[in-house]
């Protein structure tokens, strides 16, 4: 009672408390992750960037990145940049073509999708498609996955087609007039002659200690931002531990194939068994013998001692000899290929075809490359049929009939069909065709199918050779469990050292220890630039973990950290700088950006100098300049022998005869030009030929430049660092 008394005395500090309370379950949901107020600050979870205020969602970014599938050939950022780029063009044509009205209809796709298949119109996809559905709704296997995957691509193409009818729209829009047909067939010919004076820019700089300040660098890109915007980077250092075998692991390898050329016996304590292994040599069943002690499987092919040739300089010398010439059931080895040991057995040898006659009736169907250039309309269905009943018609008398009557393949036609003969292991036929030759004799006749068709086959004749069947026991020589943990406990040290040092320090440790020191700057958070100097030979599959982690807010300046490769290799990378979005760094853009204000004032001094009545005698008597003429028209703009210089003709078509023109700036030099005469304009009175080649000029321009500058002038929003990194931390 005494505390419930207590309570109503303190009914004010009750109600605050309550209050307190429902704040914080409140403010709990107004700071959850899809809040109102989180969103305020920090964006929508859900959106990993957008363009021109249109979201670019994370579901859609991860569908588009798993519809690329795996590419061993692409790096995690490759492959999120390629897609970033992707989705950003799409969103940009998509928003262009709405605005100017154009609609993709579902007519149009199923048309568009129905020429991909190679069928002969949508009504006869949609059948087919009604009929996946139904077998979907049956429960037959993998019929969902079908109906699903052709959903999925019929959605792609709609973004697909709309950018294509926006393309050949703006291309309708590109057209060359006569009077600009004219002026370039007149810039083409008309001549202007001039005398010249001519300076380099390394002479002048000897004459003018010219400097480009930092802060003159940073003033010429704010005059073009957008070419000068730059994502946010960092400048890496990094050392770089390879786990790789040792000697003792190398010796390990080669002592275990050595062991197999004598019999030895295998003791099991544990499970009491004696075991007697024979000798390679006395081996009964060289392909159980390798299966069972082998790190590679039994490769039952022979092969022809022409064939070893070929790979002569990539084998031992050893090696190379014992193909050559060593007998059946001879071992050689072990030897050393690569990072792996072999021992060597010659297995078998029999007669084999070294190369094999032959001659075809080719029958096509609509969708492959030989009907879309001859017009073919039939089905591969019809194409089956055709060429199943000239096979079964065919023989060693009407083969060459045939050809002349139905083969498509206009090469070959002309030859009866022939191909002559072709070494059974050629490259230059399709695959089919050779497995169809390797496995059939001579005389014999069949069909087969490729990209181009049905192929009825007729084997002309064969030639024989002696091949070779070899038993190889592959032992790889891989780091061990001791020699890794070695690897990462040298790492490990190092990276405890080197924690809170300056760059010059672990710059300076790393080279006193004799490691793997390198360094990778202005690496952007989704560079397909690898961190590591792929001239190095480290393999690094840990990129995206490394700039994860260098782009987060933990990393500064100064920070270290240790990432281990998949192959167990270890990387210690040190945070040297970290820049943020906006103009580049100076250091990026100097080299691009400094000659040019160098040759801005190497101009600026040369015209100080020159004074208001410039000539080319001013020119030679106050620095040297060497004389010259030249006549060039306003196209070609060609200086003499010093090669093509555009602001050069561009001022002597801009003079009058008699006057001379300022310092102007060449790509290697400073020219000063007297004016001797422009030559009469040509009366052109028709330039219709060339109005074609301007078009497709300016065309091959547009479709290169168009979704660059749409870029450029887009407002683009990429937060993939905030959303995707934390989704994945």
């Amino acid at each position: 009672m005494a505390i419930l008394g207590e309570i109503r005395k303190k009914t004010g500090l009750l109600i605050v408390v309550i209050g307190v309370a429902m704040l914080a379950f409140v403010a709990g949901d107004l700071f959850s992750d899809n809040s109102i107020v989180r969103r305020l600050f920090t964006g929508d979870p859900n959106e990993v960037g957008s363009v021109n205020g249109e979201s670019i969602t994370l579901a859609e970014f991860i569908n588009a990145q798993s519809n690329m599938g795996n590419n061993p050939n692409m790096s995690q950022n490759q492959i999120s940049q390629q897609v970033w780029n992707a989705l950003v063009s799409q969103k940009l044509v998509q928003s262009h073509a709405e605005k100017a009205g154009l609609e993709v209809s579902e007519n149009e796709i199923w048309n568009f999708m129905a020429q991909q298949y190679g069928m002969a119109s949508a009504d006869e996809l949609k059948l087919q498609v009604g009929q996946i559905k139904s077998q979907m709704e049956q429960g037959v296997p993998q019929a969902g996955q079908a109906y699903q995957n052709f959903l999925m691509m019929f959605e792609n193409s709609r973004p697909n087609l709309m950018a294509q009818k926006y393309m050949e729209m703006v291309n309708m829009a590109v057209l060359t007039t006569h009077k600009e047909a004219k002026f370039q067939q007149i810039s083409n010919i008309q001549q202007a002659a001039f005398d010249y004076g001519y300076v380099s820019y390394e002479e002048l700089k000897k004459k003018y200690k010219v400097e480009v300040t930092d802060a003159e660098i940073t003033a010429y890109m704010k005059k073009f931002p957008k070419f000068y915007e730059s994502e946010a980077s960092v400048d890496l250092s990094y050392v770089y531990f390879t786990n790789q075998a040792s000697a003792e692991d190398e010796s390990i390898a080669k002592n275990s194939l050595t062991k197999l050329l004598n019999e030895s016996v295998s003791i099991d304590k544990v499970n009491n068994i004696t075991d007697t292994i024979p000798s390679f040599a006395n081996a009964t069943n060289d392909s159980a013998y390798v299966t069972k002690y082998s790190e590679k499987p039994f490769n039952s092919q022979y092969i022809t001692r022409k064939e070893i040739e070929s790979f002569k300089t990539q084998l031992p010398e050893e090696y190379y000899e014992f193909l050559m010439n060593g007998t059946v059931g001879q071992i050689g080895g072990p030897f050393k290929t690569g990072d792996a040991y072999q021992l060597v057995k010659i297995s078998k040898t029999k007669e084999i075809a070294d190369s094999i006659n032959s001659s075809h009736v080719l029958i096509s169907y609509k969708g492959t490359d030989v009907a879309e250039s001859q017009g073919i309309t039939r089905t591969r269905d019809e194409a089956k049929i055709l060429a199943d009943s000239i096979a079964s018609m065919a023989n060693a008398a009407n083969f060459k009939s045939l050809v002349s009557q139905y083969s498509e393949d206009a090469g070959t036609k002309a030859k009866d069909g022939n191909l002559g003969y072709t070494a059974h292991n050629s490259q230059s036929l399709v695959q089919e065709y050779m497995q169809f030759l390797n496995t059939h004799k001579s005389g014999e006749i069949g069909v087969t199918e490729s990209r181009f068709g049905f192929h009825v086959i007729k084997i002309e004749g064969v030639k024989n050779t002696q091949g070779y069947q070899f038993a190889n026991i592959v032992k790889e020589v891989n780091p061990s469990q001791g020699t890794s943990d070695k690897n990462f406990s040298e790492a490990r040290t190092f990276a405890q050292e080197v924690q809170g040092k300056s760059l010059n320090e672990f710059a300076n440790l790393a080279k006193e220890r004799g490691f793997n020191y390198n360094t990778s700057d202005n690496v952007f958070r989704y560079s397909p630039k690898p961190v590591v100097d792929a001239s190095t030979g480290f393999g690094n599959d840990r990129d995206n973990d490394i700039l994860k982690w260098a782009f987060s807010k933990d990393a500064k300046p100064g920070s270290t950290n240790l990432f281990t490769t998949a192959n167990e290799d270890q990387i210690i990378v040190f945070v040297s700088n970290k820049s943020p979005k906006g103009l580049a760094p100076i250091k990026l853009v100097k080299e691009d950006i400094e000659p040019i204000l160098i040759q801005e004032k190497l101009a600026q001094k040369v015209n100080e100098e020159l004074g208001a009545n410039a000539s080319i005698e001013t020119f030679v008597t106050k620095f040297g300049a060497q004389k010259g003429s030249a006549s060039t028209t306003f196209f070609a703009a060609q200086v003499g022998e010093r090669g093509q210089e555009p602001k050069v003709a561009g001022a002597a078509f801009g003079l009058k005869p008699g006057a001379s023109s300022k310092a102007i700036q060449g790509r290697e030099g400073i020219y000063v030009i007297n004016l001797k005469s422009i030559g009469e304009k040509p009366n052109v009175e028709d330039a219709t030929f060339l109005i074609e080649q301007l078009n497709q000029a300016q065309q091959q321009k547009l479709n290169q430049q168009l979704i660059p500058s749409m870029m450029m002038s887009a407002d683009i929003k990429d937060s993939r660092m905030d959303k995707l990194d934390r989704q994945q931390m």
